[in-house]
């Protein structure tokens, strides 16, 4: 079977606790950063920006639009990029490359995992729509809907530049950060720590599905989570599960361009899928997994 190759890196001396307090600290100034970032370009362009409902409200106009997309893109590139790295230079100065195992994978991956996590689309649509339905706290609803709404400003595009910027923002650049964050920092640290593969996935994708602030798409951001990290973990290579966030999202941003429909918040879910499909779908995943394990028993282990 491929496995992490944890075993491959340098012992360290620092604590994991010291570690993830460290990280957190990285992070958390690199928000501070970056939002100070996005205040400066919108006083460049006099705006006004006092929240963060003022930056999204903006990109309603056009005139504005493609400047702000690109100071979030900015602001994420700090956050899910720079930061991470920086982690790791402070930690793992002289093994970043061994660290992060980006190397090369069964070329068969690309397609299965993609096909694995499409499967799991109706399940997941299938949990948010009884999710919505449940009377949850109001300050609950409150973060879900300004959560949406955020993502429906964000996919406004009104020709193809705007085109070109969500492929990069909401595609590309999430693809490489969030996956350098998550399964490149977190889920590595947590499986040297516990050696517990299992474990480091799944703790790692319930924090990548909470740092998406949504409560009905918790579920179906955690399972896209799962998806990731059990790529990660068969390939033994980050580049997969880049390329798989990317692809997902890039897919979803030119479908709902070329849909030429408006993101609406009161929509979703939409409806309610027929639990037979749901039933089909979730098998096919089962038999997909199943595959993708087998598969990954007979690839060798390569060091790179």
């Amino acid at each position: 079977m491929v496995i992490f190759a944890a075993a491959t890196i340098k012992p360290l001396n620092q604590p994991f606790f010291t570690k993830a307090f460290s990280l957190i600290a990285i992070i958390f100034i690199g928000i501070i950063l970056g939002n100070l970032l996005l205040e400066s370009i919108a006083r460049l362009y006099g705006l006004q920006i006092h929240s963060e409902d003022d930056l999204f409200e903006y990109l309603k106009n056009a005139r504005y639009t493609p400047m702000i997309k690109i100071a979030l893109g900015i602001n994420h590139f700090i956050i899910f990029v720079c930061c991470p790295l920086l982690f790791l230079y402070i930690f793992y100065r002289e093994d970043i490359r061994s660290f992060l195992t980006m190397k090369h994978f069964n070329p068969l991956y690309i397609l299965l995992f993609p096909l694995a996590l499409f499967t799991l689309y109706p399940l997941m649509g299938f949990i948010a729509y009884y999710v919505a339905k449940l009377d949850l706290p109001d300050f609950l609803i409150q973060m879900d809907q300004k959560a949406l709404a955020n993502i429906g400003h964000l996919m406004i595009m009104n020709n193809s530049t705007d085109l070109i910027l969500n492929i990069l923002l909401i595609g590309i650049l999430p693809g490489i950060g969030e996956e350098l964050l998550f399964r490149g920092v977190i889920q590595k640290e947590i499986l040297k720590k516990w050696n517990r593969p299992h474990l480091a996935i799944w703790s790692t994708a319930i924090i990548f599905s909470a740092f998406h602030y949504q409560v009905i798409g918790f579920i179906p951001k955690m399972m896209i989570g799962l998806v990731l990290g059990y790529a990660f973990f068969y390939s033994g290579s980050l580049i997969l599960p880049m390329v798989i966030h990317a692809l997902n999202n890039i897919l979803a941003t030119v479908s709902f361009y070329f849909s030429g429909d408006n993101f609406n918040t009161e929509s979703m879910p939409t409806e309610n899928i027929p639990l037979s499909a749901v039933i089909f779908s979730t098998i096919l995943f089962g038999w997909l997994m199943y595959f993708i394990i087998s598969l990954s028993n007979q690839t060798p282990v390569r060091d790179e």
